[in-house]
């Protein structure tokens, strides 16, 4: 499972990931962690200023009796491809 983190987070193969410190890794990763945490935070957040999305609650598919708060975009064509990371 490491093995496939790495190469999810950083890109690495296994082999390099093999051949690399393990401390400096898990360093790397801690930070890759805390920075997409700080974006998720920062996203459920954030207002629709530009009336890019509308916010919808949806059926969880584990129980049906939760719901799951996601955003759900207007013009999904200006988010593929471009360099806009939502």
């Amino acid at each position: 499972m490491f093995l496939v983190n790495v190469k999810e987070a950083l890109g690495y193969t296994h082999e390099e990931t093999l051949n690399s410190s393990y401390a400096l890794i898990q360093t790397i990763l801690t930070e890759y962690s805390y920075m997409w945490n700080e974006r998720n935070k920062k996203d459920s957040d954030e207002e629709d200023s530009h009336g890019e999305f509308e916010w919808v609650d949806l059926p969880d598919w584990d129980d049906p009796s939760q719901t799951n708060r996601i955003k759900k975009y207007k013009d999904v064509g200006s988010f593929i491809g471009s360099e806009k990371s939502h």
